[in-house]
């Protein structure tokens, strides 16, 4: 018992049998099975993440902060991709964690919460406990850096999609307003244009899914008005990606032909080129954040839960004042 003491960092120990125990354990190499000590009843030092799939750039920033606070912790992070099952698919290792942190979960219902372990925290999306951003403000920073720059005729791509056109692929099977992430940046969009005295034209709101391919689709719907667009924000980088190659295939020029700005600040964003002015939202600390929440929880403290996390407009290259012609159209 004496060497399970030591590990589970129980009193009643002498400091050099505890020494001597600490040595050995460094020798031979050792290193405590989470699963194993779970299972016979000890505390768990297990965090499980549950990921969706179909945003996987922007879940591997969360997921990466949630790491380094795992480890700083002592805690072992284990990543589960959920399927199109859900939480269907958990298995009997993940309900023995100490806390499970849910990445932009939509629905979760009792069923599936009855899966799930005790503590659990929810980013970007519905649950007991929250992280959320500030989407609102942040899509308010983009549109009032847009109408500073000049322009008046202002796209948006949304990352919530009408009924009936979400992929049956897509993890958590949302209704359509079961997300407000994507209902705050339109609500930003629209307020921000009402601000400027602008109306919005119906076809200058497309809906897609947060991807690459989907913003290069919305992008052409956009670009093939009568009167398109010559600034377009896109709630998310990966979208705006798509929309840079949307625009580039049709042989505009970015940002002298259209201004493009996203939302995350994934590091596609900077590798983009031109580089993509985009909403930032500190997604590496919202994991840190949640995964100290979740051990606070677990150990029986009151966890400190912090307000919408601030954001911040990162200016580069992909946007520019409308050219001459644009204003005078």
């Amino acid at each position: 018992m004496t060497v399970s003491n030591v590990i589970n960092g129980k009193a009643g120990v002498r400091p050099n049998t505890r020494q001597r125990v600490l040595e050995a354990i460094e020798a031979t190499g050792y290193r405590v099975n989470a699963v194993a000590r779970a299972l016979a009843g000890g505390q768990s030092r297990m965090i499980t993440v549950f990921s969706p799939q179909f945003n996987r750039p922007y879940a591997s920033e969360v997921i990466q902060g949630a790491a380094l606070a795992a480890e700083g912790l002592n805690y072992d992070l284990i990543v589960m991709m959920l399927s199109e099952q859900g939480f269907s698919d958990v298995s009997v290792v993940t309900r023995l964690a100490a806390g499970a942190l849910l990445i932009q979960p939509s629905h979760v219902n009792h069923w599936q919460r009855a899966a799930l372990p005790v503590h659990v925290v929810s980013v970007d999306g519905p649950g007991e406990l929250q992280l959320t951003v500030d989407n609102y403000g942040g899509a308010r920073l983009a549109m009032d850096y847009l109408l500073k720059l000049g322009h008046t005729r202002i796209g948006f791509i949304s990352g919530l999609e009408s009924p009936g056109r979400r992929p049956a692929s897509h993890p958590f099977h949302p209704g359509q307003h079961d997300r407000d992430d994507a209902d705050e940046r339109l609500r930003g969009y629209r307020e921000g244009m009402a601000a400027a005295g602008l109306d919005v034209p119906h076809d200058y709101v497309q809906h897609s899914d947060y991807t690459k391919p989907g913003g290069e689709q919305a992008t052409a719907l956009l670009l093939g008005l009568t009167r398109p667009p010559s600034a377009i924000f896109v709630s998310g980088d990966a979208m705006a990606l798509g929309t840079i190659h949307a625009a580039q295939d049709r042989g505009l020029h970015i940002p002298r032909d259209l201004s493009v700005v996203g939302f995350d600040d994934l590091p596609i964003a900077a590798a983009s080129r031109p580089g993509l002015t985009t909403v930032r939202q500190p997604l590496a600390q919202i994991g840190e954040v949640a995964v100290q929440i979740l051990v606070a929880l677990a150990e029986g403290r009151e966890p400190a839960v912090p307000p919408p996390f601030a954001t911040e407009l990162i200016e580069r290259e992909s946007t520019a004042p409308p050219c001459s012609e644009e204003l005078r159209q």
